[in-house]
């Protein structure tokens, strides 16, 4: 009985260290397709404010496996810059636009790794900014077959521009995959779309 009880406490043991490697995964490593098709679990922080770069790791995907990234951002014009871009007046409350969306290269391999951006410009915010959501996906057949990753940040006003890094995962079919790309706050939202193809 006594064995039986050290066995089983060894399992739970191996299991606990199992999930423990899950929650603590190195930004850029595999993850398990156990845990779900449209599920993503972010590790890593990133701060909202201008020019710090913070990274963002461990993104998972779909089933199949992870879709292992890095997020970058970084405000490309002052809010005085984008007021003038825009002729934007603060009468007028929260404007979010969206600018442009890319990804790169737009042919690839199945398990090379891309890059999808998003530039948007934001005004109106209250002092200190606002949480602003950012969520990307791949869709082929008109379905999503994995989520990059979605994640809120506090953004203050500005032009921003949105990267990440992401691979191709092994079960995607060869041809176009459309990268969707999603920037929401509590009262607006902006979405664009770009694509790549995935050849033999």
């Amino acid at each position: 009985m006594k064995r039986k009880t050290s066995i089983i406490g060894a399992l739970g043991l191996a299991l606990a260290i199992v999930v423990c490697g899950c929650e603590t995964v190195p930004r850029g490593a595999a993850l398990g397709g156990a845990l779900g098709a449209g599920t993503g679990a972010i590790i890593g922080h990133q701060s909202g404010h201008a020019g710090e770069g913070a990274v963002i790791g461990g993104l998972v995907g779909a089933a199949a496996g992870a879709v292992a990234s890095d997020v970058r951002a970084r405000r490309t014009r002052t809010p005085e810059e984008t007021a003038k871009a825009y002729d934007y007046q603060p009468a007028q409350g929260e404007m979010l636009k969206l600018e442009n969306v890319s990804v790169l290269p737009t042919q690839i391999r199945r398990g090379d790794m891309l890059e999808a951006s998003i530039q948007y410009a934001l005004l109106g915010t209250p002092s200190g900014g606002t949480t602003v959501r950012e969520s990307r996906s791949l869709m082929q057949g008109g379905r999503v077959v994995a989520e990059i990753g979605t994640k809120s940040f506090t953004r203050e006003d500005g032009t921003w521009v949105s990267a990440v890094q992401f691979k191709a995962l092994d079960s995607l079919e060869p041809g176009d995959v459309i990268v969707q790309q999603v920037i929401e706050t509590a009262s607006s939202r902006v979405m664009g779309t770009d694509k790549f193809t995935i050849i033999e």
